[in-house]
């Protein structure tokens, strides 16, 4: 783990903790990379707002304009859809559209903005709030369209060069390729285990940023000085200041509001604004960005490791806050925390874990077709392309541009299970006993229809 604190401009504490990698035993020091999964948004609204204050954009710039291959399921939103829509994650489509797409699929950027025109609206455009990855890349790309270069680029020249971040980059391979870098580790049944790298290039202006908690401080700084490091100002300030601001409101009581800025989830509450950004990613990378404005202060943390790293990081940053404001630690957050992280990995209790769970096998199960009667190409719209290869009596599903299949097993009659996730795969039968048509319960989301048809 590595943390710092800034306030009125400076850094007023940094340290590190623990070992980057359990095997070399080597020790994290202030230039020890870490992926920063989602605090990557908040970069990505800052490059734009960087953009807005020199006015080649405005934040309220019809998307599809700029971009003409961005398109949606409803042509009207399609045309009225802004970079504030986007950035605060108020478009109407479910939360974690695309996310299957290329975790799962392996498809590049370009694959996963074309498929979001299949998927049907869940909630009402511009009220309801629906957290996504693809929604931020999606306004990452108008942007680039705009300045005529890949968003990689875009981010490097308007942020992290002017900025002073040398140790950040956009690029998987700067992370993957460094030499000091932190090994993620993933706890599986209470073993903590070496995760494989997140190659998030796909989805890199939502989390795909990898940087040093010395880099990090100089962008708390940033956020936290309208705009302004070491006296130059990279963003101008009133643009910078608006992706601070609430956007779409998320949930409120009589005392307290939380919402979504732009790139930035935003809180009211004990008479204080809090501007904060985390990023997880489920194999070993849990991090934390929180901002006080007024106050000019703010903490990063950064770890590598999941679940643990993530509950460790909410207590140390509610702690901070807890120890500033008050001179003393007013709860236990760790101890909270742990009970959510613990109750959020139940089978069907959160994005964690959304999986509906199998029954067991039936006891006496009614005997599969032969598996040829199952094997070929199937498709659907917005996943794409399915393929169905048997394997003695099992099934291989190799999906999209993946080269490693789901092992299915049989279950009962036409329907198989994916152990990994203990869903079912249901077979629609056709005439002359052969499969016509798959559910795979796996991807059956909302707005996302599962049933793929076959087609050779």
């Amino acid at each position: 783990m590595a943390v710092a604190i800034v306030r009125d401009d400076e850094v007023v504490y940094l340290n590190c903790f623990g070992v980057k990698n359990t095997t070399t035993g080597e020790p994290v020091d202030p230039d020890t990379r870490f992926q920063l999964a989602s605090i990557s948004k908040s970069f990505t609204a800052t490059t734009i707002a960087a953009m807005v204050g020199e006015g080649e954009l405005s934040w309220d710039d019809h998307v599809a304009t700029i971009n003409p291959d961005f398109q949606l399921y409803d042509p009207w939103i399609t045309d009225h859809i802004t970079f504030r829509d986007l950035l605060s994650h108020r478009t109407g489509l479910p939360e974690y559209t695309g996310d299957v797409l290329q975790d799962a699929f392996l498809y590049n950027r370009s694959e996963i903005l074309e498929r979001l025109r299949f998927v049907r609206p869940t909630g009402e455009f511009r009220v309801q709030f629906a957290y996504m990855n693809a929604d931020i890349t999606a306004a990452a790309e108008a942007a680039s369209a705009r300045a005529g270069m890949p968003w990689e680029e875009l981010v490097i020249s308007r942020i992290l060069v002017p900025a002073g971040m040398t140790n950040t980059s956009p690029w998987f391979s700067d992370f993957s390729g460094s030499a000091n870098r932190a090994q993620p580790y993933e706890t599986d049944n209470d073993t903590v285990i070496a995760g494989p790298l997140t190659n998030d290039e796909p989805d890199s202006p939502a989390g795909g940023i990898s940087s040093t908690i010395t880099d990090m401080t100089r962008y708390a700084r940033l956020q936290l000085n309208g705009g302004n490091i070491d006296g130059e100002q990279i963003v101008a300030a009133d643009a910078l200041s608006e992706t601070h601001k609430p956007q779409t409101i998320i949930q409120s009581t009589n005392t307290s509001m939380k919402t979504y800025g732009l790139g930035w989830f935003v809180y009211a509450e004990d008479g204080r604004i809090r501007v904060e950004h985390g990023g997880d990613f489920t194999n070993g990378v849990s991090t934390n960005i929180v901002l006080y404005p007024d106050e000019r202060m703010g903490i990063v943390v950064l770890t590598n490791a999941f679940p643990g790293g993530h509950v460790l990081h909410y207590a140390v940053t509610k702690g901070w806050g807890d120890i500033y404001f008050s001179g003393s630690t007013n709860k236990d957050w760790y101890g909270e925390m742990d009970g959510h992280m613990k109750e959020a990995m139940q089978p069907g209790a959160s994005v964690l874990n959304p999986f509906e769970q199998m029954e067991p096998v039936p006891a006496d199960p009614s005997p599969s077709r032969d598996p040829y009667a199952y094997a070929g190409t199937y498709e659907s719209d917005y996943y794409g392309t399915i393929r169905m290869v048997p394997d003695g009596p099992a099934l291989l599903m190799y999906m999209g541009n993946n080269p490693d299949p789901v092992n299915l097993v049989h279950y009962d009659g036409d329907t198989f299970l994916d152990p990994s996730t203990n869903t079912g795969v249901y077979f629609t039968i056709g005439a002359g006993g052969r499969a016509e048509a798959v559910l795979v319960k796996m991807f059956d989301m909302p707005g996302r229809d599962a049933t793929f048809i076959r087609r050779g």
